[in-house]
């Protein structure tokens, strides 16, 4: 065999291992939107934040960016925090408990005990600001129990537990 031939089947063997790289970086999310195009969203939501202060289109953004990641994906888990942020401060109180519990399923779905309870609680917080008191006692049902995993050391459960201390709802 010659040299020339062995270089073609080399090239042709890597050409089909960087398809095969390729095609799921480009693709994570499940849905064929490529990541480039989500972060992208997002630099848009980050541009109206700063360019007039267009918070809801902002959150918008935002809440779409996280749908369209993957599950498992930190960054959508960020996404849906900053859109209930947001929401919160637009007094879209409903909307930003529906963000912050969507931020703490997908955290709790990555195995991130902490950001889940800390969601749970900020939702809480909002519901019961808003009116809802018994979904922010579901909520933060959920946060409590979160702090009582295992998972937890003692100092992140009782920075935990200090949270819903300090916003003053009753279990």
């Amino acid at each position: 065999m010659s040299i020339t031939r062995s270089m073609r089947g080399i090239r042709a063997g890597l050409a089909v291992l960087a398809l095969a790289i390729a095609g799921p970086l480009a693709a994570q999310n499940g849905d064929d939107t490529p990541i480039v195009e989500i972060e992208k969203i997002e630099a848009t939501a980050a541009k109206h934040l700063t360019d007039g202060g267009n918070w809801h289109r902002a959150a918008s953004l935002f809440r779409r960016a996280a749908e369209l990641r993957p599950a498992g994906d930190e960054t959508a888990v960020e996404d849906l925090l900053r859109a209930g942020r947001l929401s919160f401060y637009q007094g879209h109180e409903r909307q930003a408990v529906r963000d912050f519990e969507s931020a703490g399923v997908r955290a709790l779905d990555r195995g991130d005990v902490i950001v889940a309870a800390n969601a749970f609680a900020d939702a809480a917080w909002v519901a019961e600001s808003n009116g809802q008191p018994a979904e922010a006692n579901e909520l933060l049902r959920r946060a409590q129990m979160l702090a009582n995993s295992p998972l937890l050391g003692d100092h992140a459960r009782d920075m935990l537990k200090t949270r819903w201390e300090v916003t003053g709802i009753q279990p």
